[in-house]
């Protein structure tokens, strides 16, 4: 049986439904600090991205500002990252989760809000129309929460949580912060009136979604991981009102629609089959010439796909793997490069390929090694088998191997055998087929 994630058993234990703020449900707000906050005490992750370089973060503030002077032309908007661009289209940077939305609405009519880790790329890379930075509007949040007055309802609840698992952020801070967001988005889409809202990671842009629905705008959200039965931010003990969650989700493929489940934030008529365009791109259209010869040379090879979680324990039981296995291959993947990987790279069969991405390695692997990433179930689009590394058993946490192309290895276990086990044939496709397509017939709601 899966260890229930941190939120259902808060949520099992107190009554969170209770907790109101200035007429609104608090834990919709606060439930994603609650979780980050134990999370990162217990493995160490931090969830903050952004660059802290100040001269940086003065160049994005003004990236595409003159888009603030023609807002009312746009019908469409979309919250995306600038990292997520990273198709090629005509020469461009193509957001690989929104630009074929854009395209389906018109780009003249779209605005892209763009979150950035470090920069946004130029106004010529970029296959967008219309984009401008999201630190702009934090701006407007942060003016509009100096105006906050908290009225609380039930405040023990959360101090009661905070108190059980040792919290320390500022109660009053954060949600002056979260309402003060509310009210900006409320004025700023009441300005604007946009058809709709398009977004991902709806956890982290409450804010935004329920400011759209205080506007009768629509919110699409594009699923960008695995979600299953027992992800922390898609499945929730309550279901709070329609008001805090997007109206639709365009999902990887029919696994969620087919399979409900039972504490799942969306209904089934809300999810979207659409698949994942990078993937599908990927499978279809790329081809390298290097990665290729590597299988001459190796028996096998292994994608390491890493996520900034216990990298070390996972790079050093990597290492382990190599130095006995002269004729495997291990290319290591960060999902962002925050450390020096030169110890793990020393042995010829230990390499970093930092110009591939992930799904180009995974496409001439026959392994993916992970603890928990979503490339545990995009491996098998491309024939290549998972081999979960049980760290604090967080693998089984979150997948069940009976289901997937796919074993399971205990911490402190050895790659054996049975774990080498290939299919020729994967059966069961997680990702819906023919995305362009698949957008193309999506009818939208307004």
């Amino acid at each position: 049986m899966k260890n229930k994630n941190e939120l259902h058993l808060i949520e099992n234990k107190y009554a969170v439904d209770k907790l109101k703020i200035n007429n609104f449900s608090a834990w919709p707000l606060v439930r994603h600090r609650v979780f980050f906050e134990i999370f990162s005490r217990k493995i160490n992750f931090n969830e903050k991205l952004r660059t802290r370089s100040k001269l940086q973060l003065i160049k994005n503030f003004f990236y595409g500002a003159k888009h603030l002077f023609q807002l009312k032309k746009y019908d469409f908007l979309f919250f995306n990252n600038a990292d997520k661009r990273t198709l090629t289209k005509n020469k461009k940077q193509y957001d690989i989760f929104f630009d074929s939305w854009g395209d389906k609405v018109g780009q003249e009519n779209a605005l892209f809000i763009e979150w950035a880790i470090n920069k946004h790329y130029s106004k010529e890379e970029t296959y967008s129309k219309n984009v401008i930075s999201d630190l702009i509007l934090k701006l407007g949040s942060y003016l509009c929460a100096l105006f906050v007055t908290l009225d609380y309802k039930d405040a023990d609840v959360l101090d009661n949580i905070k108190q059980e698992y040792n919290l320390q952020f500022n109660t009053n801070n954060l949600l002056k912060n979260k309402l003060g967001e509310i009210k900006f988005y409320e004025l700023f889409f009441k300005y604007i009136k946009p058809k709709a809202v398009f977004l991902i990671s709806s956890f982290t842009k409450e804010s935004v979604v329920i400011a759209a629905h205080l506007n009768g705008i629509k919110v699409y959200e594009a699923q960008h991981g695995y979600i299953g039965d027992n992800h922390q931010f898609y499945n929730s003990v309550y279901k709070f009102d329609a008001l805090y969650y997007p109206d639709y989700l365009l999902s990887f493929g029919e696994q969620e629609k087919n399979n409900l489940p039972q504490d799942f934030i969306f209904k089934k008529q809300q999810l979207l089959p659409i698949g994942s365009l990078f993937l599908e791109e990927t499978q279809i259209n790329y081809t390298n010439s290097y990665l290729d010869s590597l299988k001459n040379n190796y028996k096998y090879i292994f994608c390491v796909t890493l996520q900034n979680i216990k990298e070390e324990v996972l790079l050093n039981w990597v290492t382990e793997q190599a130095k006995t296995n002269k004729n495997w291959l291990f290319i290591l993947k960060p999902r962002h490069i925050k450390m020096d990987y030169k110890k793990y790279t020393k042995l010829d069969n230990c390499i970093l390929l930092p110009e591939n991405n992930v799904y180009q390695v995974l496409k001439y692997s026959n392994f993916n090694i992970t603890i928990y990433s979503t490339t545990a179930i995009e491996a098998s689009a491309f024939n290549a088998k998972t081999l979960f590394y049980n760290i604090d058993k967080l693998s089984e946490k979150y997948f069940d191997v009976s289901n997937m192309y796919a074993s399971m290895i205990n911490e402190g276990e050895n790659i054996e055998k049975e774990h080498l086990i290939e299919e020729e044939i994967i059966s069961k496709n997680y990702f819906s087929r023919n995305y362009y397509t698949n957008v193309a017939n999506t009818n939208l709601t307004f």
